[in-house]
């Protein structure tokens, strides 16, 4: 067991000893722990250890148009973002801010279809064979952000490294002021014995105890919205006053996203959504997401045997129904094979939201009040 004390240092515990063992920190070209051959494939490997769930698609990517400079790793995230992850073994140097944003940049212009390529050929130089379509569901599948459509011209950066120098971190938490999503990993070795080396990770910017106000905050400062967020915003703004005019009640303010949801209760809300990428149905949903995974099944079975009948009797479609949604959560749905913002869909959104919220929330209300 492993526990980090307030001084930063790490230390061991011996159960059968009852003590505590303070480890020595030491530096990796100590121990011949090198950047590419070892930190590198510890995060091709293992890309967790940067603090955040991510997909490696490339490694030492050289590609780039008049240069030969090439970044160490490339990633893309839950959100669907490029990530470029410059690495250093003990010391950032001075520079290492400039380059990671030179390769940022270089990687700004790339599409969805050259990202997928280029994962296809990463993973044919792995020794398995994949199709570029394959290669494509299993990026999206990555993929938690159901708004996604395309890249963002804004490539994230992740520099890692045992220390970084004062003109590195100053440097960055100024271009986070204005947008850049810039964050710095500590990687720390210690000695455990002659064989072994623990390496302990640490979020050094955004610190975080403070990643999701910090986050906010920068969101605010950066209120620019590309033509497709303002597009959901319009839409969902005119299918809550249309429905807001038929059952009256305070609707969440519509945001820049895919999806609009009408909270009930206990992690139940309705949900208008649109599905596929890009784009191509759209779905009036029942929503079961509390942190209790059972009871979200329990509640979703007793309104499909309650009420699914009568719901696709009224709206005359087929309910699709999902026990196993996400990790935790359930839902139940119909969908219009409709991924324009079209008139058409306007009405059908609202009419068939009428149908679910008249004849699923007094249920639900009921099995939220058991």
């Amino acid at each position: 067991m492993f526990e980090r004390c307030e001084q930063s240092m790490l230390v061991i515990y011996d159960k059968n000893s009852k003590k505590i063992i303070p480890l020595s920190e030491t530096n990796f070209s100590a121990h011949n722990i090198l950047e590419r051959r070892d930190i590198e494939k510890w995060i091709e490997n293992c890309p967790d250890i940067l603090g955040e769930e991510l997909l490696i698609i490339s490694t030492e990517y050289d590609r780039f148009d008049k240069t030969n400079e090439r970044l160490d790793l490339l990633a893309i995230d839950k959100d669907g973002n490029l990530v470029v992850i410059e690495l250093k073994r003990d010391d950032t140097g001075k520079y290492v801010d400039l380059q990671a944003i030179k390769y940022a940049a270089y990687c700004s212009n790339m599409t969805f279809s050259e990202v997928v390529k280029l994962y296809c050929n990463y993973l044919h130089k792995k020794g398995r064979s994949i199709t570029e379509e394959k290669a494509k569901n299993e990026i999206l599948e990555f993929i938690d952000n159901e708004d996604f459509e395309e890249l963002s011209d804004k490539p994230r950066i992740i520099i890692a490294s045992k220390e970084f120098r004062p003109e590195v971190t100053a440097t960055v938490l100024w271009l986070r002021k204005f947008g850049v999503d810039i964050k710095c990993v500590k990687l720390t070795p210690y000695e455990l014995d002659d064989k072994t080396v623990a390496i302990e990770s640490t979020v050094l910017i955004p610190l975080p105890e403070a990643e999701d106000f910090i986050i906010q905050s920068e969101k605010k400062e950066n209120v620019g919205l590309t033509i497709t967020q303002q597009e959901y915003i319009d839409f969902y703004n005119e299918l809550v006053s249309r429905l807001n005019a038929i059952i009256p009640r305070d609707y969440p303010k519509p945001g820049p996203r895919a999806y609009y949801s009408i909270p009930v209760g206990k992690g139940v809300h309705f949900e208008w959504a649109f599905h596929g990428r890009p784009r191509s149905s759209f779905g009036v949903e029942l929503h079961f997401e509390s942190g209790n995974k059972n009871w979200n099944i329990d509640t979703l079975k007793e309104i499909v045997k309650l009420k699914k009948a009568e719901i696709e009797q009224k709206t005359n479609e087929k309910v699709i129904v999902q026990e196993n949604w996400g990790s935790n959560w359930t839902r139940m749905y119909i969908e219009k094979n409709e991924g324009k913002m079209t008139e058409d869909l306007k009405k059908w959104a609202v009419e068939k939201m009428k149908i679910f919220i008249e004849i699923l929330q007094p249920e639900i209300e009921k099995l939220i009040n058991k």
